[in-house]
């Protein structure tokens, strides 16, 4: 998974500019984000993901900088990386009573990130039903990761429903 930042003129046909190089070096685009509120003088920022077969990806990597060069697009960083995999899943009892702050927290420990949370606000004295979009490095098995979860559960008095 390869991650680059850049900033594009807010003007037609400036996307396609950044997207040419990455298809030209067969990259396979996963994820284009405009920031249109974050423009500063007329730039707005850009996170494109995408991926590159194993074999070609320093060639490919090169080649693409060169092109965005030529094109006189500044990359702001990019990034070479282990793509970290989600789950999604659901946390049954007294979640925000037993400080699900300090869930997240504990997660987030061990290179967890609950990327969202969705949750419909009841009683405080009533059972919660929160959703979890959680995000855990390739090093980490979907084992470990829900081994971790039952752990803060039992602790917590909490139910776990996977997705």
């Amino acid at each position: 998974m390869i991650h680059l930042e850049v900033k594009l003129p807010d003007t037609p046909g400036s996307l396609i500019g950044l997207i040419e190089p990455i298809s030209n070096n067969s990259g396979n685009i996963l994820q284009i984000l405009h920031y249109h509120d974050k423009m500063v003088n007329n730039m707005i920022p850009v996170s494109i993901m995408f991926e590159l077969s194993k074999e070609l990806i320093e060639v490919s990597i090169n080649n693409i900088k060169k092109e965005l060069s030529e094109k006189n697009i500044q990359i702001e960083s990019i990034t070479l990386g282990a793509e970290k995999r989600h789950l999604i899943v659901i946390l049954t009892g007294h979640v925000f009573d037993t400080d699900v702050l300090d869930t997240i927290k504990r997660l987030a420990t061990k290179d967890i990130k609950v990327s969202e949370l969705q949750a419909k606000f009841t009683e405080i004295e009533d059972v919660s039903n929160v959703k979890f979009k959680i995000e855990f490095p390739e090093s980490m098995t979907e084992s470990d990761l829900l081994d971790e979860l039952n752990t803060i559960c039992q602790e917590k008095n909490l139910f776990l429903i996977r997705t």
